[in-house]
């Protein structure tokens, strides 16, 4: 049986397992025939109704958020799932990550294309677990022996599939060997682990049951749907056999079920951790295509300790950081005041350390908590943040602002970038200043430049400075300037630690991160349902030792992590 027989295997039908093109298509309705797709109730509104009064995220509106039933996997969801099925992390000649061989991850509904790279994508793997050490992880008998296709059929599907295979679909399965001309016990495996690998109750991650919640409004979902919602959410990849048992025996209705659980798997942190590094990045901006993250080299001849091939190991030390901040019960204020940082040989002498007591692994150390508090004091950010041969006081500025504080302080003018002033200035700090005086600069730069001009105390790259490039003595202080805080607070700021301390006590800076949190773990954009959400975990920010993992759990304890209702056209 050529791969040519393989691949013709993958088109039979258009049922739930395997599928046609013209299917994936139309993944905005149910997910096969004969599957009722009722709401169970009504809903108060949501991304979904058409402008409702449920779309204004600042308002909280009590009700639950219209959401597609069948969500594709993201890419990085694809490799981790591959990886704890089959025990596959690379494919092909260029022995990458399957998820390569696929498009970046987007909305709507497969195009043709993409339908396409999952095809090529399962049938590498499918070629890999075959050939290689992972066969096992497939299958575990003798193909040809009577049964074997069967059984593995049942308890395969049931993982690939993150529930119990219907007997309708078993026996679809087993058509695969009934094919002419017919192929070899290995190759009909092999087209077997194929089917899977294309079949939508792999690639998407369905919510198809119809039963009512018990509150009336939605569907309640399933143990084993909210089993994958779990694993999805925290892991990023299957249930393992804990979670697997708890749906099976129907354990994951209630909240403190679905709790239990999911602080079970929270405390995993090897498997946790990639989702704790994913969402910061996030916050963090570093996944915005027009953020500075990485983007600035810079001129070794003002700053010696710079090298270009250093900012992977500085990205490293950010991921390490966010995720040390969490699992050591770190909370939101932590992470703008730890003076935790990683070190290797890279980033040492930035830090004020000796590099040569260091190697390329990055090692835990406490800095001065005084010079450095939090993230936004950790080279990664202050490199990115800075200009080819300078500091730039409004990069640094506008990021707190905007981010960190939700000050918008508007789009600048495009030909600002142009601009510049002659004169002897001693300071970066003083060149800005005189930069941005005139009147219709003032609006924005009253409110970016403060935040900027507190972090002048570190380099271009980072490294702790008390005299100017320019020769002229750093004044990192804001005792001339204010810093707009927003809703009316306006502060004076004298160093970088006062400025923190400042950020981590805003209310606006905690409900960003709790909103960011709320639309990264579900998927959606801010909605009026959700910002109820948001304003309880803001509330709980604002206690005393309520950690990150803290509102990580409370995201599982949401209404619309266990029931759902229909977005209407």
């Amino acid at each position: 049986m050529r791969m040519r027989t393989l691949r013709h295997l993958s088109y039979i039908g258009t049922t739930i397992f395997l599928t046609s093109t013209p299917f994936f298509a139309g993944c905005t309705g149910t997910i096969a025939d004969g599957v009722e797709d009722d709401d169970g109730g009504t809903t108060g509104g949501g991304p979904g109704d058409g402008g409702g009064p449920a779309s204004n995220p600042e308002v909280c509106v009590p009700g639950i958020p219209a959401t597609s039933q069948i969500p594709r996997m993201l890419n990085r969801q694809y490799d981790n799932t591959v990886r704890d099925l089959l025990g596959v992390t690379a494919v092909g000649a260029d022995n990458k990550p399957p998820s390569e061989m696929l498009v970046d991850d987007f909305d709507g509904p497969l195009t043709p294309p993409a339908w396409q790279f999952y095809q090529d994508a399962a049938a590498l793997i499918a070629k890999a677990v075959m050939t290689g050490p992972n066969k096992s992880k497939f299958i575990s008998c003798d193909p040809a022996a009577s049964g074997c296709l069967e059984e593995t059929i049942k308890t395969f599907g049931r993982k690939a599939f993150r529930r119990p295979l219907t007997p309708e679909e078993v026996a679809r399965f087993q058509k695969l060997g009934q094919t002419t001309p017919a192929g070899t016990p290995d190759e009909v495996a092999e087209a077997t682990l194929l089917g899977f690998l294309v079949s939508p109750s792999f690639l998407l991650l369905p919510e198809l049951t119809t039963t009512p919640a018990e509150s009336g409004t939605g569907i309640q979902l399933s143990s084993h749907e909210v089993a994958t919602k779990l694993s999805y959410l925290l892991w990023g990849s299957i249930p393992d056999d804990t979670l697997n048992a708890a749906a099976d025996g129907n354990q994951l209705q209630t909240k403190e079920q679905i709790l239990a659980q999911a602080e079970r798997m929270i405390a995993v942190r090897e498997k946790t951790g990639p989702l704790v590094t994913a969402f910061h990045r996030n916050w963090a901006q570093m996944n915005n295509g027009s953020a500075h993250w990485w983007k600035m080299d810079h001129d070794t001849e003002t700053y010696p300790l710079y090298s270009a091939a250093a900012k992977p190991s500085w990205q490293a030390e950010l991921d390490a950081f966010f995720e040390e901040v969490a699992f050591g019960g770190g909370s939101f204020k932590d992470l703008l005041l730890s003076n935790i940082a990683f070190v290797n040989k890279d980033n040492a002498a930035i830090y004020g350390l000796d590099p040569l007591s260091y190697g390329t692994e990055l090692t835990k150390v406490e800095l001065d908590a005084n010079e450095r508090p939090g993230f936004l004091t950790r080279v990664g950010f202050l490199s990115s943040y800075s200009g080819f041969n300078a500091t730039s006081p409004i990069l640094r500025g506008a990021f707190i602002a905007t981010y960190m504080l939700g000050v918008n302080p508007g789009a600048p003018d495009p030909a600002a970038t142009m601009m510049t002033v002659q004169g002897d200035f001693k300071t970066q700090r003083a060149y800005v200043e005189e930069l941005t005086k005139p009147a219709n600069c003032k609006g924005c730069h009253s409110i970016v430049n403060p935040p900027g001009f507190v972090m002048e105390g570190y380099d271009g790259i980072g490294k702790m400075q008390t005299t100017d490039p320019r020769g002229g003595a750093i004044d990192a202080s804001v005792t001339t300037n204010t810093v707009n805080f927003g809703d009316g607070n306006v502060k004076e700021i004298s160093s970088a630690l006062q400025l923190m301390q400042e950020i981590v006590q805003t209310p606006k800076a905690t409900r960003l991160y709790a909103q960011e949190w709320v639309s990264y773990a579900f998927g959606r954009a801010p909605n009026g349902n959700d910002k109820c959400v948001v304003d309880q975990l803001d509330t709980k920010l604002s206690e005393s030792g309520y950690s990150v993992l803290d509102l990580m759990a409370d995201l599982t304890q949401t209404d619309s992590f266990r029931v759902r209702v229909r977005a209407t056209p």
